[in-house]
């Protein structure tokens, strides 16, 4: 029992860790959707209040308030991690928008 809680814990402190290592230089491909705006006013995970033109996302097991680099077709944008998804990545709409990704659609993307 003991060394199974010990092999969870080094798995949730070291996923950042875990992460870089796996996107590189060059970030990791991803399929992006966009949260409903069902969600706006709600609050998330992370005890944020999701506002749907924010520039936020969902990740399944990233830390809350992680800034991400996010790319599609040529443009860049930081968005913060705020809530949980079982998919991923769910982009706010207001990410989705300057990203130039359909807000009924899915995409593929680059993070990093």
């Amino acid at each position: 029992m003991k060394r199974t809680i010990k092999i969870l814990a080094a798995l949730l402190l070291f996923q950042p860790a875990a992460f870089a290592h796996h996107t590189g230089n060059h970030g990791r491909t991803v399929t992006a959707t966009v949260y409903d705006e069902w969600f706006h006013n709600r609050t998330t995970y992370c005890g944020d209040t999701y506002i749907h033109w924010n520039l936020s996302a969902a990740h399944p097991w990233l830390p809350c308030g992680t800034n991400v680099r996010v790319s599609h077709k040529g443009r860049t944008i930081n968005v913060k991690i705020t809530d949980r998804c079982d998919c991923q990545l769910d982009l706010s709409a207001g990410a989705a928008h300057k990203l130039g990704v359909p807000l009924n659609g899915i995409a593929v993307v680059r993070i990093k």
